[in-house]
């Protein structure tokens, strides 16, 4: 399986050394914790993954691509199509309705008007939020905010879900909900989903987990 592999991996900001010959592989269906206490790298690492940060040094292989041979418009593509991103606090654009803000990675990948809607309701109505899709983020019912970001994230059926701290503001009930949707779609799909958290309560949905609190790291 191609999976995401990185390879001496190290990253540093201004003089605070984050990353360091850090190496491990991910593989296709997995459910990753990245845990470890504050300032360890759990975020710095996800963002590596997804290609909005750049290492030092190392290498990232994604899909079978070392993405430092990517150049331009090539490497946007294979993370727009390999990569969906939920992000921490669950943001939406409250100027845009649920079905906007649901549909953009489609818009930005010039989906059909057709396609767009129809990939837009199928998947509101496997997350259950089919009747809120013309409201706005400030008007919708707890908990359907935070399945519009997921919804969003899996709009193009990407191979990898990045999640940074996804239930850092969720009551107990609403985090378990989220984490069992994500469990889903890593179940039937072999999506892989990479989660950066230090909540305890993801551990048990991990099939892998990576502590960067550990010095020595997981490596392969």
């Amino acid at each position: 399986m191609a999976g995401v592999k990185l390879i001496n991996i190290s990253k540093s900001f201004k003089n605070k050394q984050v990353l360091t010959s850090f190496s491990t592989l991910i593989k296709d269906g997995d459910f990753v914790m990245i845990t470890g206490p504050s300032g360890s790298g759990k975020s710095t690492l996800l963002n590596i993954i997804g290609g909005i940060e750049t290492p030092d040094s190392g290498e990232v292989i994604l899909g079978g691509k070392n993405i430092r041979g990517l150049k331009g418009k090539e490497r946007t593509e294979l993370y727009r199509k390999y990569v969906g991103f939920i992000f921490q606090g669950f943001y939406l654009d409250n100027k845009l309705t649920l079905a906007e803000n649901i549909s953009l990675p489609g818009i930005f990948s010039n989906m059909p008007q057709k396609a767009l809607n129809e990939r837009t309701k199928t998947i509101a109505k496997i997350l259950g939020i089919s009747d809120s899709l013309n409201k706005h983020p400030s008007e919708a019912a707890g908990g359907q905010s935070e399945r519009a970001c997921i919804a969003r994230a899996l709009f193009l059926s990407p191979r990898i879900i990045l999640a940074d701290e996804p239930t850092s503001n969720l009551d107990p009930e609403s985090a378990e909900k989220v984490l069992k949707i994500l469990q889903v779609f890593q179940e039937k799909t072999d999506t892989t989903v990479v989660v950066a958290s230090h909540d305890e309560m993801i551990r048990p949905f991990a099939t892998k987990i990576i502590n960067l609190g550990d010095t020595t790291y997981e490596a392969y």
